[in-house]
């Protein structure tokens, strides 16, 4: 069956059906894991659905999938991996509650650092690292993040001043970074204000992803790292906002 004869056989499916698993797909369509994973990613980009672990969750459907449940994609792996080159002994640094910033902490080399977070998920992985010193924002518990967002902790982010922010992005744009709600905007908007190299990690799903809450312009980024070569039109948007973009490729095996 061609790809997109069975796209809308699963748009069909998945407005009946809130959540399906990749076996599922695999078994219906008679298709590989990859293959049912590429459809998932076309259908994400149309903001149908949200790819979990081994899954999908129909958009509309859970507004508070656990933080734990969201996909381990590959592509934010990378992404993760190539940022922790920017990490330097006796640094101090900010990482935000965006899943692909959390994977940093599992590829942190053993390094004496400073660690400024509002993100359990952080804590979580970094309580046990004696090496690490971990400062942990105020503010309201947000459930669905698993993090610490509003005006508390963009009060308490404001009274440091770090080296480097690395912060995920719910949408790109050529006007800026956008987050999904206000509060996660302010607090955004206060760790680059407190940040004197500010780091946007976003997968290439993020890009034309345009959000209510704006959080900064292209031109207050230092660096961007992706998991694809953007555009040209993109390219061009980066180097006139004078943005170094990095993208982490595939290993190769």
């Amino acid at each position: 069956m061609a790809q997109q004869n069975r796209l809308q056989q699963m748009r069909e499916w998945i407005k009946t059906t809130p959540e399906i698993s990749l076996d599922q797909l695999m078994e219906e369509y008679r298709i590989s894991r990859d293959t049912a994973r590429r459809d998932l990613i076309q259908l994400e980009r149309e903001g149908k659905i949200i790819r979990v672990k081994n899954g999908l969750i129909r958009v509309g459907t859970n507004t508070t999938v656990q933080y734990d449940r969201r996909t381990e994609q590959p592509e934010k792996n990378r992404i993760a991996k190539h940022a922790v080159r920017y990490v330097q002994p006796d640094q101090t640094i900010i990482l935000d509650a965006a899943s692909t910033v959390a994977r940093m902490t599992v590829h942190l080399p053993a390094q004496p650092i400073q660690i400024i977070t509002n993100a359990l998920a952080v804590v979580e992985q970094l309580e046990a690292r004696p090496e690490i010193d971990l400062y942990v924002t105020g503010g309201k518990w947000d459930r669905h993040a698993r993090s610490l967002v509003g005006i508390k902790t963009a009060d308490d982010i404001l009274n440091y001043q770090v080296d480097r922010v690395f912060l995920g992005a719910c949408g790109l744009t050529e006007q800026g970074v956008f987050a999904e709600n206000l509060e996660e905007a302010i607090v955004k908007k206060a760790m680059i204000r407190s940040s004197a190299e500010v780091i946007v990690l976003a997968d290439h799903t993020k890009f034309e992803k345009r959000f209510l809450h704006k959080v900064c312009d292209l031109d207050q980024i230092d660096v961007l790292i992706t998991d694809e070569h953007p555009t040209e039109q993109w390219q061009k948007w980066l180097q006139e906002a004078h943005i170094l973009l990095e993208t982490a490729e595939e290993e190769q095996t």
